[in-house]
């Protein structure tokens, strides 16, 4: 299948279509064409010595054509504060682009063969254009353009591709859908039928025929996006949207979605919008009749831009609506992942530090002193006789007097001192880059309170609980890792227990005794 991307442009900004499409385009002998006088005129408007006489008397070789142009000088597109009655006075006033827009239009409708649109909607087609070219004609005007002719121009013969294709490939467009609301439809299947589209084609067919350059590359370009493409081509793009909207079944839904994309690309409000679509309700009939072309259906701008604003309100509201249940399921996983997350870092009883976590906080910081030779401390905290206070009271009080140790260990943590419940009744403080001595007054202070603390009342007596300590003090990168630290004040609580409980004992693993 060919690629669904557009073809690459050659150094001279034309397209360079597949071998196989072109050699077909040069041999088709029902290829779209432009009688003489137009030629004549494309010629003149290339050469740099012609003059505004020399292009009206080109023109006035065709009565029909010099017509058109003084209808559309005196028309209320070009706002005339006197009607002008001469080709030189139409083509001065039109400019030469708008002039080359009628003589090109007109030429093709003319000259073009209804047999062998054998597939493709030639009044949709011509519609599409005609409004393309308008909107384009109005939005340049509105938003203080002066290319308004070659932007007529190009809106108007953007999709000439189509009408080659259809004259060399009829079996193509019996696939497609030429009338679909959105013309993006159309463009991407031709890319992956064809391996490019037909502003390709209508862009290689216009530099065959000789137009300016700034024509040819307005075409090729005329399939850009609104974010993508320059000022120039935005116009036509937006003149496009809005052809495709105007032509819809439904036009409210493709104007609610356009409007934000014209507020945003081209700051283009509603009200200006609905002006616009005023006057080319007020234009169209006598331009269509000016080209012979099908008039477009019939169109109320105000309720379509009415029903367009309510669509759009109503579509912000489901948004918000979207955003505001995002945002709860957000909060939610959020609350969930700190639940969770509290859960994995917190003892469930106590609230403090679980072992688990304390193990992981505890291997960070005794990386941290390993590598930058700092001090760390461990105090290692076991409560005495709590089997027997189970046994004698339930294991009820037993959980509270750990809640309120742990409440009573918690007024002595802070940055310097990190600690939790390490299992049971056991319970470990960690003492980043602190001096055994900071260690033993954090150890004697916790000592001190718990004797001034009751741990629970049974029969209004108070339960006062004593707490045997081990400290463990790594100074010189004498442990190899963190369970080792740990150990150690394990040894020292142990060695507290066996001296009588109640104490706190030091244990140096190099000494191998209490200190």
């Amino acid at each position: 299948m060919p690629s669904s991307q557009p073809q690459p442009v050659s150094p001279s900004g034309i397209v360079t279509l597949p071998a196989e499409l072109k050699t077909r385009l040069q041999d088709c002998p029902t290829l779209p064409s432009l009688p003489n006088v137009v030629m004549q005129v494309i010629a003149l408007a290339r050469s740099p010595d012609a003059s505004l006489h020399d292009l009206a008397h080109s023109l006035e070789q065709d009565p029909a054509l010099t017509a058109r142009l003084l209808a559309l000088a005196n028309s209320v597109l070009y706002s005339p504060a006197k009607a002008t009655e001469s080709c030189v006075g139409a083509v001065s006033r039109l400019g030469l682009d708008a002039t080359l827009s009628v003589a090109l239009g007109f030429g093709l409708i003319k000259g073009h063969d209804r047999r062998h649109a054998w597939r493709l909607n030639y009044d949709h087609f011509w519609q599409r254009s005609l409004v393309s070219a308008l909107a384009s004609h109005r939005l340049a005007t509105q938003t203080e353009r002066r290319d308004t002719g070659s932007l007529f121009t190009i809106a108007l013969l953007q999709d000439i591709g189509m009408l080659a294709l259809d004259a060399t490939l009829p079996e193509l467009y019996a696939e497609l859908p030429t009338q679909a609301d959105d013309h993006s439809i159309v463009i991407e299947l031709e890319r992956q039928h064809l391996g490019c589209d037909h502003a390709c084609v209508g862009a290689w067919l216009a530099d065959q025929w000789g137009l300016p350059e700034r024509l040819v590359d307005g075409i090729a370009n005329s399939h850009a996006t609104l974010s993508t493409c320059s000022h120039q081509n935005r116009c036509i793009i937006a003149a496009s949207l809005i052809a495709d909207a105007w032509l819809s079944t439904t036009p409210a839904i493709p104007f609610a979605d356009l409007l934000p994309r014209l507020l945003h690309h081209l700051e283009f409000d509603s009200a200006n919008l609905g002006n616009l679509l005023t006057a080319l309700e007020s234009d169209l009939p006598s331009l269509a009749r000016l080209f012979e072309i099908t008039q477009p259906p019939a169109f109320d701008s105000h309720q379509a831009l009415l029903e367009a604003k309510q669509l759009l309100h109503a579509h912000n509201l489901r948004l918000n609506e979207a955003l505001e249940q995002q945002r709860q399921e957000l909060e939610y996983l959020r609350h969930r992942h700190e639940l969770l997350d509290h859960r994995i870092r917190f003892d469930a009883l106590t609230g403090l530090y679980n072992r688990a976590y304390l193990e992981e906080l505890l291997n960070e910081l005794f990386l941290t002193a390993k590598r930058e030779r700092s001090a760390l401390a461990v105090i290692f905290i076991d409560l005495d006789h709590f089997k027997q206070l189970n046994d004698r009271y339930g294991h009820r009080l037993g959980d509270e007097v750990l809640e309120n140790f742990a409440e009573l260990l918690r007024g002595l943590l802070s940055t310097q001192v990190q600690g939790g419940r390490y299992g049971g009744e056991e319970f470990l403080l960690i003492l980043p880059d602190a001096p055994v001595k900071q260690a033993k007054l954090v150890a004697e202070t916790m000592s001190r309170r718990l004797a001034d603390t009751p741990m629970a009342t049974v029969d209004g007596r108070t339960i006062h609980v004593t707490a045997s300590i081990g400290i463990a003090h790594m100074g010189c990168n004498e442990f190899e890792n963190a369970h080792d630290l740990i150990h150690v004040a394990d040894q020292g609580m142990y060695m507290a227990k066996r001296g009588g409980r109640a104490r706190i004992s030091h244990f140096s693993p190099a000494a191998g005794k209490r200190q």
